[in-house]
């Protein structure tokens, strides 16, 4: 019976995709996971060469973007109950080879979190914030070991303000009570910060899973406009949820508060 759903986001990119699918037959541990691949409109559909281990393909009709494609790997997911967690991954991940308890380790982090956590995100060197590998130097060591099952973790998880999404494992009931994610984001970008914001208003923490890496190739899929569409985002992240929460949240950094502050109040113009 397996513990752990895996939904993996792509749009065209086989190559990319076939890597992350290849990497996860090879060191996750059978039987402890269901794969469901979103092809998110790809120009030519996707066709994941690994030798049988995807579980579920669910084509969009069209490229709508990578929160739908979220949404549409969690109407999947969440229709079966004979696992407790989902993990989200973007198609420009790899396991690291020989690392075969990854996903051991990071069901393990999430236990020791307790009942309030929400989910735990991977690191890796290509993401920014509390996940990037420089912030998280207890990673690939443990403060405690499970010599049974070989789980490791740290004793001082703190939480976190927000993750990024291209390795996060939830808790299915956590996905239930808080719903869907927000499609005004699509493409993408901001869209894991949002649910983030939504976790945390719903009384539960996120926390990084520091004895996990992954590797992360970063904004693979949206190409040379990625700098337009994190600025347009982050305006509408900011708009939905208010500059004061944000502020109290830890959301965004205390000089992009004053920038966003400034150009809402027509101070600072768009660059």
């Amino acid at each position: 019976m397996p513990q752990v759903d895996i939904i993996v986001r792509s749009k065209n990119g086989g190559d990319l995709l076939d890597r992350l699918l290849m990497s996860l037959a090879r060191n996750t541990t059978p039987g402890l996971s269901r794969l469901i691949v979103v092809d998110d409109g790809s120009y030519d559909p996707l066709m994941p060469q690994t030798g049988g281990v995807v579980d579920f393909v669910v084509r969009a009709d069209k490229c709508h973007g990578a929160v739908t494609a979220t949404n549409l790997g969690l109407a999947v997911a969440l229709t079966k109950n004979d696992s407790e967690y989902v993990l989200i991954m973007d198609n420009d991940t790899e396991i690291p080879d020989g690392d075969t308890e990854w996903l051991n380790r990071m069901i393990a982090e999430f236990e020791q979190g307790g009942p309030k956590t929400a989910c735990v995100a991977a690191t890796s060197d290509r993401v920014d914030m509390v996940q990037q590998i420089l912030m998280v130097p207890p990673t690939f060591t443990a403060d405690w070991e499970d010599e049974a099952t070989g789980r490791m973790g740290s004793k001082d998880n703190r939480a976190v303000p927000s993750f990024v999404s291209f390795c996060v494992l939830f808790r299915k009931s956590v996905l239930r009570e808080v719903g869907p994610w927000d499609e005004r984001y699509n493409p993408g970008n901001w869209e894991d910060t949002d649910y983030a914001v939504q976790v945390r208003n719903a009384g539960y923490e996120i926390r990084v899973a520091r004895s996990v890496f992954i590797h992360h190739k970063s904004h693979a899929t949206f190409g040379d406009d990625i700098q337009k569409l994190l600025k347009e985002n982050q305006a509408k992240f900011a708009e939905k949820w208010g500059l004061g929460r944000l502020w109290d949240m830890n959301i965004i950094p205390s000089k992009e508060i004053a920038i966003l502050a400034g150009r809402q109040a027509g101070i600072l113009k768009e660059q």
